[in-house]
């Protein structure tokens, strides 16, 4: 019994001290859609990051990319599809979703002012430098 809690406390130590809960919806919002809607890659070298989101449907107007404290968070808002309701009751099946989405990934060490963004076929591409690492240069100190 014993072993079993304490399983289970380190399974929720360990899900609240990673960086898990950064991917939940806030609970205040409205038609929050969880990040699975936002289907992400990420690539790094030595000079960036970039960031390749998929979101279809949405309207350039309605992304938000913000970029504090290491985070990288992408926002927006997809309006409900035309062709949604279901007036005549035909509907079998209905996948698309609509509403807020957001993400944020932690990328460290990003030079803010130079990040940039593009949006083409419904994918945001979000490139983040990464900050010169300062070179020591080094030098002997002499014992007075």
């Amino acid at each position: 019994m014993t072993n079993e809690v304490m399983n289970r406390n380190d399974l929720m130590r360990n899900f609240f001290n990673n960086d898990n809960w950064m991917n939940f919806p806030s609970l205040f919002e409205d038609n929050f859609m969880t990040d699975s809607a936002l289907k992400t890659d990420i690539k790094e070298n030595d000079h960036q990051y970039e960031v390749h989101v998929d979101m279809p449907d949405f309207e350039k107007k309605n992304i938000d990319i913000n970029y504090q404290d290491n985070v990288l968070t992408v926002s927006g808002r997809r309006d409900s599809f035309n062709d949604h309701n279901d007036k005549d009751g035909d509907m079998i099946m209905s996948e698309r979703q609509s509403g807020r989405f957001m993400r944020q990934y932690r990328l460290p060490a990003v030079d803010s002012n130079n990040i940039t963004a593009t949006y083409d076929n419904g994918v945001l591409q979000v490139t983040l430098p990464k900050l010169a690492k300062e070179t020591e240069t080094g030098h002997h100190i002499e014992i007075n």
